[in-house]
C-alpha cells in the first residue's frame, strides 16, 4: 500500500500517521548493510525488504507488516496486520 492510497482515505491516513509516529528510525550502519548484502544474496529479495529484515534482525525486532511472507521466508519474526 503506497500513500497515495492512504491520502486519499483521511481516516487511514490519520491512522497511518499516528502509527508511525511511535516509530524508531534506525541508522544503516555496517553491520545493517553487510546483512542486507547477505540476505540479498541469499534469498534474492528486494533492497527495502532486505534492509528493514536485516535491521529487525540485528537488533532482534519484529516487523509489523501487511506482507508476511516476504519476511518469513527470510526468517524474521514479524506480525501481520491488516490495513482495511
Amino acid at each position: 500500500m503506497g500513500w497515495g492510497e492512504f491520502l486519499a482515505d483521511e481516516s487511514l491516513y490519520s491512522k497511518a500517521k499516528e502509527f508511525i509516529s511511535y516509530a524508531n528510525v534506525f541508522e544503516l550502519d555496517e553491520e545493517i548493510a553487510e546483512q542486507t548484502i547477505a540476505l540479498r544474496q541469499r534469498f534474492k529479495t528486494k533492497t527495502p525488504d532486505a534492509i528493514i529484515a536485516a535491521t529487525a534482525l540485528i537488533n532482534n525486532l519484529t516487523v509489523v507488516t501487511n506482507n508476511s511472507d516476504d519476511f518469513n521466508r527470510l526468517g524474521v519474526k514479524n506480525f501481520s496486520v491488516k490495513m482495511r
